[in-house]
């Protein structure tokens, strides 16, 4: 219904105030292709390996405490032992499924955090990119004399493009992206090997 409903009021704009006055960006491309958005994911990529990695090591420590569990629970109950010997079976046993509850629970803790600070991290650093792009929008918007910029990228709820027919010259999508790509680190070409000097 929102699709729609800008659809209807870029119509509207554009009857009273002339075709001139607006524009369209297509806000996935430039989000897809700002250079700050690849940044954003290898960081938020890595994080997640360095996460899954530890992760690895707390489900290697379970396996292991719960072989122990196992071995100390069956040896609680041998009767082959000598009563002395199923006591402190028994009692290790109940050590071992302690230790196996506790590294359990830190797993479980783990998962939860881990999953709420990925998504946090995600959110803030979309939230910046997408802060980035207004702006960007804003001050070519600005520069252009355009009053109303629609985002061209939308859908509607049978898939279709909600804009669509626009005038290519009104499309900021390309001269978007190229202002926020602008402030990127270029890398430096590779400094050409000296020729040997002549003895």
């Amino acid at each position: 219904m929102k699709r729609i409903l800008s659809v209807l009021l870029l119509t509207v704009v554009a009857t009273v105030w002339g075709a001139d006055r607006i524009a369209v960006v297509d806000l996935d491309k430039v989000f897809r292709e700002y250079y700050k958005s690849r940044i954003a994911e290898e960081t938020i990529r890595t994080q997640n390996e360095s996460y899954r990695s530890y992760l690895v090591q707390l489900n290697d420590r379970r396996e292991k405490l719960a072989a122990e569990a196992r071995a100390a629970a069956f040896n609680s109950r041998n009767i082959a032992l000598a009563p002395e010997e199923m006591l402190r079976a028994r009692t290790a046993a109940g050590r071992a499924e302690a230790a196996l509850k506790a590294v359990e629970a830190e797993i479980a803790a783990y998962q939860e955090n881990m999953v709420k600070t990925l998504r946090e991290m995600e959110r803030t650093k979309r939230a910046e990119i997408v802060e980035d792009i207004r702006k960007a929008v804003r001050r070519r918007a600005a520069a252009e004399g355009y009053r109303y910029v629609f985002d061209s990228s939308g859908r509607t709820l049978n898939e279709q493009p909600a804009l669509l027919v626009h005038p290519d010259n009104c499309d900021l999508t390309k001269v978007v992206i190229e202002d926020l790509n602008r402030t990127a680190v270029k890398p430096h070409p590779a400094a050409a090997p000296e020729k040997a000097k002549s003895k």
